[in-house]
């Protein structure tokens, strides 16, 4: 049972990747162990609650330009190894908006 809670978890986290734009080599670097997968969908969901009243921008967000970032987009900190920097970014907002 555990193995097909697993499979879903990766499956979601390859369509969320997906749906940001990321190519099949980009998503399977990020996707390279299941804490990044956590990660993933972590993100997702603190996107969409960011942005509840406009789901389009929380299909934007990882991909523009962000000041918090340096003026480098979510997505490229993430293929850069710092998922846990982008996650923790958008729970502070999350829990402090």
């Amino acid at each position: 049972m555990e193995a097909v809670g697993q499979e879903t978890q990766r499956e979601l986290a390859l369509r969320v990747l997906s749906s940001w734009g990321l190519d099949i080599k980009q998503r399977d670097q990020l996707l390279g162990n299941r804490e990044n997968e956590i990660a993933v969908l972590s993100i997702f969901e603190s996107l969409q609650s960011i942005f509840s009243e406009d789901k389009s921008r929380a299909y934007e967000w990882p991909k523009r330009p962000n000041a918090a970032f340096d003026g480098v987009s979510a997505v490229e900190l993430m293929l850069a190894g710092e998922i846990e920097r982008v996650r923790k970014y958008l729970k502070y907002h999350v829990y402090n908006a």
